[in-house]
């Protein structure tokens, strides 16, 4: 008898995972940034990046994005295997060629929507300022472009 109900929960156990996958195997859709944001430009100069600058933010990255996004901007980071949903891989060849500096603007101020990631902008509990936000997308794009 009691290997017949421990054949039937799994039976039953299997048919509940087949029909209803988990988030994690669901695609998640990055949501576009309104216009506005779309056409903001990075208003931190090219000319301000110097080594000094690159060591500055990537302690930035390395306190509150490296734990979800990983060292190699991966989306490994020790927490993301806690995360129904994954960080996204900066490194994933084209990526960040694909999206906007506004985009990614937007991402940082709001978060993203039914995922881990929370927004970090003004207001928030990070409460990065916009400077330290716009600063962050140079970082990336520099060190995770592939």
């Amino acid at each position: 008898m009691l290997v017949k109900k421990r054949v039937l929960t799994l039976i039953l156990s299997a048919a509940v995972l087949s029909v209803s996958p988990s988030k994690a195997e669901q695609k998640h859709t990055i949501p576009t940034a309104p216009p506005e944001f779309l056409v903001k430009k990075n208003p931190v100069s090219a000319n301000e990046v110097d080594a000094k600058f690159m060591k500055k933010v990537a302690r930035l990255y390395k306190r509150k994005c490296r734990s979800c996004h990983g060292v190699e901007g991966d989306g490994k980071g020790s927490k993301a295997e806690f995360f129904q949903i994954k960080p996204a891989a900066f490194n994933t060849p084209g990526y960040l060629e694909k999206r906007k500096d506004g985009q990614l603007f937007w991402i940082l101020m709001n978060g993203s929507k039914d995922t881990e990631m929370e927004a970090k902008g003004p207001g928030s509990r990070d409460n990065f300022s916009e400077r330290e936000l716009w600063s962050l997308i140079i970082y990336l794009r520099k060190t995770f472009t592939r």
